[in-house]
């Protein structure tokens, strides 16, 4: 494993097989580690190298959401201080979780919990560098949280997006993931760089991209369900178009109309007579 400098002060890794980013990032006297690998096993190693990688102790766990990925390796850190968001505990029995853990004769009931189990906003002081951690409501997961660390207008942001296409299951909330990158886009400058889950960091065009495709999938999904278009045939009606391959996007498509199916029909306001 081996750590390399994005910023100064903040170090990647890539984790198989999913090729998952892991980031340490040090202040003068402490770090934190955001995401833990797919196993305690490769947890341990993590722990091993991360904080010989930037020369001061490993004080702080970072967990972006409850994906195998990057969540399964927590137990390797269970003495040390950890955060990861409320709702961490019930992505971590989603279906490829445990599908996951299956194949690998894991326990997903010996899988070590955050510490802190953070709501909306949190801090942590690194000495010189700080580190604060958001949550912007269910998107890609449940439990997605950034890590924004302003000294080197880096963000942290797992796989909220994406150097490839979107990743969907049963977690998602599509009409959340768009309001997300939303707020995101605020704490975006042309210097920011951002370092996903998967992939190389990105810049902002980059994250407007991503959020662009999103917002095709989930505003086009609308219009063909307001429409009565089935489910089936919107990928491809005549009128639309779409941002990735047809198998990424149908997923969209099934996770849109499933959250359409139980809102409210839209308000229309009243005809003005003036």
């Amino acid at each position: 494993m081996e750590f390399v400098e994005v910023r100064p002060g903040i170090v990647t890794a890539v984790l198989e097989p999913e090729q998952v980013n892991v980031t340490v990032v040090a202040g003068g006297s402490r770090c934190l580690l955001v995401d833990t690998g797919s196993s305690p096993a490769q947890g341990a190693e993590i722990r091993e190298t991360a904080g010989r990688a930037v020369g001061v102790p490993l004080e702080t766990v970072v967990v972006s959401h409850g994906h195998w990925d990057h969540a399964f390796g927590l137990s390797a850190f269970a003495d040390l201080n950890s955060v990861g968001h409320e709702n961490l505990e019930q992505d971590l029995h989603c279906e490829e979780n445990v599908r996951w853990a299956t194949d690998q004769q894991i326990d997903l009931g010996s899988l070590a919990l955050p510490t802190t189990q953070l709501v909306t906003i949190g801090v942590r002081d690194l000495g010189g560098m700080t580190a604060e951690i958001a949550h912007f409501g269910p998107a890609h997961s449940r439990s997605d949280l950034i890590i924004a660390v302003p000294q080197c207008s880096t963000l942290i942001v797992g796989d909220l997006v994406e150097e490839a296409g979107p990743q969907f299951d049963e977690t998602t909330c599509l009409d959340g993931w768009v309001k997300a990158l939303d707020a995101l886009y605020g704490l975006l400058t042309e210097s920011t760089l951002v370092i996903p889950g998967h992939g190389a960091p990105l810049g902002p065009v980059e994250v407007t991209r991503f959020r662009a495709g999103l917002a095709a999938i989930w505003d086009q999904s609308e219009w063909a369900f307001r429409q009565g278009v089935p489910e089936d045939q919107a990928y491809d009606h005549d009128e639309l178009e779409w941002p990735w391959d047809r198998t990424t996007v149908e997923q969209g498509i099934r996770l849109a109309y499933a959250e359409l199916a139980v809102r409210p029909e839209p308000v229309q306001p009243p005809l003005s007579l003036w």
